[in-house]
């Protein structure tokens, strides 16, 4: 399989990226929930570019930028950050510290080319939109910083978290009040399976036959056994290649589906 996978922008990608852009436009406090593996946080890295972003400013000094940072970093604007399961306490600070390496890494960029460089007066400069994932991690108090940062900005601000998330800020009026939009992320839909599985065959190097009873089988029991779970599809997948490629194998079959499957740990979808 190649190891640097396509994203696949389905319809719940689209209209999680409907509810970033009016979070921007209105400047609001959003809310994003849905169950595990449904695609919540590779949707939000997604559209934040962060596969990109993060390794712009993962630097010790600043004469180690990515040589390779090119004129796609001038468009990023927005900052992913996953709530710290530990020392939440240094989350303003780890926030802003991501945004300053943003804005150097674009200076440097823009010096580079020739252009006039926008030295900034503060840390979010710049940044119109901050997602934070695993916010069901943050109490009361980092809740507050996150307010806080919020207030001073005037950036827009999407938490992300598992159903019920909406339930429990609202019990913190002077957060709540701030929030102007929910989403929750749907699972997959049977026809969004089936198009993510042809390209998961075709990683693989192998095409569906949809006359072939084996591959209309095979197809049929991994949309039973993920149930429309964008992650599970991936982790199913990752063991079906493995067990391919053990046993010098050239189609997947309902066994191979079911070898997959004793592999993994599978929890109630």
């Amino acid at each position: 399989m190649n190891n640097k996978q396509i994203f696949i922008e389905t319809k719940e990608y689209k209209k999680f990226s409907e509810f970033c852009d009016a979070c921007i436009k209105y400047q609001y406090m959003g809310i994003c929930y849905g169950l595990p593996g449904v695609g919540k946080t590779i949707s939000a890295r997604q559209y934040a570019q962060w596969d990109y972003l993060e390794k712009q400013i993962n630097y010790e000094n600043v004469k180690l930028i990515d040589a390779r940072t090119d004129n796609k970093i001038l468009d990023c604007h927005t900052l992913f950050y996953t709530a710290p399961s530990f020392n939440a306490t240094k989350l303003t600070g780890a926030i802003h510290d991501m945004g300053i390496r943003l804005n150097i890494v674009k200076d440097v960029y823009r010096k580079s080319i020739g252009e006039k460089e926008m030295t900034t007066s503060y840390a979010l400069e710049g940044i119109n939109l901050i997602i934070v994932d695993e916010i069901d991690r943050l109490k009361l108090q980092h809740l507050e910083q996150l307010r806080d940062i919020y207030d001073q900005h005037n950036v827009a601000m999407i938490f992300i978290g598992m159903p019920g998330i909406e339930k429990r800020l609202a019990r913190y009026p002077q957060l709540y009040s701030r929030i102007g939009f929910a989403h929750e992320f749907q699972k997959l839909s049977k026809d969004e399976m089936h198009h993510i599985l042809e390209y998961k065959w075709d990683e693989l190097g192998i095409s569906i036959k949809r006359e072939d009873f084996s591959d209309y089988e095979a197809l049929t029991n991994i949309m039973k056994i993920t149930n429309g779970n964008f992650r599970l599809i991936h982790r199913l997948f990752t063991q079906i290649e493995r067990i391919l490629e053990i046993n010098h194998l050239t189609s997947i079959t309902t066994e191979v589906v079911e070898v997959a499957r004793n592999s993994l740990v599978i929890g109630r979808k």
